[in-house]
């Protein structure tokens, strides 16, 4: 859970604190922080919290756009958490997705996709276009815990990336933008859910409206759930 949550709690090495729950009554769970007993609403914790970014490479455009946004956004999730709970990888092709992917999955709460989309995949220097489908078949290993997608991607929050996609059993939710979008936005705007939905501990819906408020100019950006669109 954030610490900034927490009243008379020493500086931490990280925005966030585990801890075992001692009790559970409503919606609220009570831990204890050095010898002091909080009462936390229960949206405000996490199971877990870790952070995978996965820069999908296509050779053309990874010097000028790929690799600063994909830098941008890994230094960001290093200052919101400790080293631990990041990961950053750079990868051009399905089977090393899937390679990572089956290792590491289980560590991570959070997954952002840094690349380009079309409106119905995201685009692989090896494989070229994969889908939804083709994801799905990579990501839904067995025992898969589902996380939170951010797609970086332009027009990944289309319904025929965005539905298909959270429809997957590794997948919570998925935020993608409708429309192209521009490095520096993209990098704000997820900046922007993460501070909400894990610094401020709000819920997914609400984090995502307010990040979608701060985007500048016209750039949308959509929350899709179990095949519908939630915003």
């Amino acid at each position: 859970m954030p610490v900034s949550l927490l009243e008379n709690v020493a500086e931490q090495p990280s925005a966030f604190i585990r801890r075992p729950v001692l009790e559970i009554r409503d919606r609220s769970v009570r831990i204890e922080v050095g010898g002091e007993s909080y009462w936390v609403a229960s949206s405000k914790c996490q199971r877990n919290i870790g952070l995978l970014i996965f820069a999908v490479g296509d050779l053309e455009s990874e010097a000028t756009l790929l690799d600063p946004l994909s830098k941008s956004v890994t230094q960001f999730c290093r200052l919101l958490a400790s080293d631990d709970y990041v990961r950053s990888y750079k990868i051009r092709s399905g089977a090393e997705l899937r390679a990572i992917w089956s290792r590491e999955h289980r560590a991570y709460s959070h997954v952002i996709l840094i690349g380009h989309g079309n409106g119905t995949g995201l685009r692989f220097a090896v494989d070229d276009w994969l889908n939804a489908t083709q994801l799905e078949g990579i990501l839904d290993v067995d025992g898969v815990e589902p996380k939170y997608f951010v797609s970086l991607a332009c027009q990944a929050g289309q319904a025929a990336f965005g539905r298909p996609f959270s429809q997957m059993d590794a997948c919570s939710a998925f935020l993608g933008a409708f429309h192209s979008v521009h490095g520096a936005i993209a990098s704000q705007f997820v900046q922007s859910f993460l501070v909400f939905h894990l610094l401020e501990g709000e819920t997914t819906a609400v984090a995502f409206r307010h990040a979608r408020e701060r985007v500048p100019g016209s750039t949308s950006f959509r929350l899709w759930r179990d095949g519908a669109m939630a915003s």
